[in-house]
């Protein structure tokens, strides 16, 4: 009995579809009318399971195809993608690079390329020479502030921002506002007495800005003053040659001494300048310019009373001499 009704069922919802005129011929276009059409369309036997166009399967390809080559969702691929593309790198230092960074993003990174070329004014080949040596600048949302510090606070040039970045990427990109910068910043005006010193002092030797000064700096000047510098040469001392203080302590109890033996008075004008030559040049530097005045005839004694005079001839190149 299902058997013999199955037509009728058949014609009713074929009636029911509009599939059927008066004159009995399909209505194919109301069959495909509504998602419930379908539903019977399938239920009667009457055609195919509904599936997308060409067309549809090749928009979706091709947008596909696209986030693949911009990096997609893969967090890897897109930092691979960016590191070459927007910032220069090579393919094998791009991927090395994509090692120590990963973007989900490169809303953040586009920011930090502009503000590395509009800003400092750093061509192509400097800002991937930055980004391969610290890719993580690439996600940094405290790299703005800093430079506002660095070149509206503190009073450097976009050159010298630039020159110091390069020349010390991490430290000088990592150190912190509140933590460092700012105090290290309040405690060389209070030593130094203005904010031009301040800015002297730091164009000699940034790492006064961004190191820990109550243990590089300090400890050294208090040194100083036991024996018996004076507050005005210490400052004409930070401000000319703060590298004597931040660098190699064996040099600087060493300094101390030669100024003791070459008879300079720690309260003198020229100690600042012969103490801070001293302390900057290594022995071997410093044999190998008492070797060469030597062989032009002159004495130790003539050398030394020299050094206390003009104390940058101990400073000159070998064939300046």
């Amino acid at each position: 009995m299902l058997r013999r009704r199955l037509p009728e069922a058949r014609a009713f919802l074929g009636q029911l579809l509009g599939r059927v005129s008066h004159e009995g011929r399909t209505d194919a276009a109301a069959a495909a009318s509504s998602p419930f059409g379908h539903f019977v369309e399938r239920l009667i036997g009457g055609g195919a399971p509904t599936s997308r166009t060409a067309s549809d399967l090749a928009a979706a390809d091709g947008a596909s195809s696209a986030r693949r080559g911009a990096g997609g969702g893969d967090p890897a691929s897109l930092t691979v993608h960016f590191l070459r593309h927007s910032c220069g790198l090579a393919e094998a230092d791009a991927a090395k690079a994509a090692e120590r960074v990963r973007l989900r993003s490169t809303k953040n990174a586009h920011a930090v390329l502009a503000l590395l070329r509009d800003t400092l004014g750093m061509p192509p080949a400097s800002i991937a020479r930055l980004v391969a040596a610290i890719p993580a600048v690439l996600a940094s949302t405290t790299i703005g502030p800093r430079f506002d510090f660095y070149l509206h606070e503190l009073g450097l040039s976009p050159a010298e921002v630039r020159r110091f970045v390069l020349a010390s990427p991490n430290r000088f990109l990592t150190a912190g506002l509140g933590g460092r910068l700012r105090p290290n910043q309040r405690l060389l005006r209070d030593l130094l007495g203005s904010d031009q010193n301040v800015l002297a002092a730091v164009k000699q030797s940034i790492e006064l800005i961004y190191e820990n000064l109550e243990v590089m700096l300090l400890p050294k000047l208090q040194a100083l003053r036991d024996h018996g510098v004076t507050e005005e040469v210490l400052v004409k001392l930070v401000i000319t040659h703060p590298r004597a203080l931040v660098h190699r302590s064996t040099r600087f109890d060493e300094g101390l001494a030669a100024m003791k033996d070459f008879g300079v008075s720690p309260d003198s004008g020229i100690f600042p300048y012969a103490f801070g030559v001293f302390a900057k040049i290594y022995q071997s530097k410093w044999d190998r310019r008492m070797e060469n005045y030597l062989s032009l005839g002159w004495t130790e004694e003539q050398i030394r009373r020299a050094f206390i005079k003009h104390p940058y001839c101990m400073s000159v190149s070998d064939d300046k001499l």
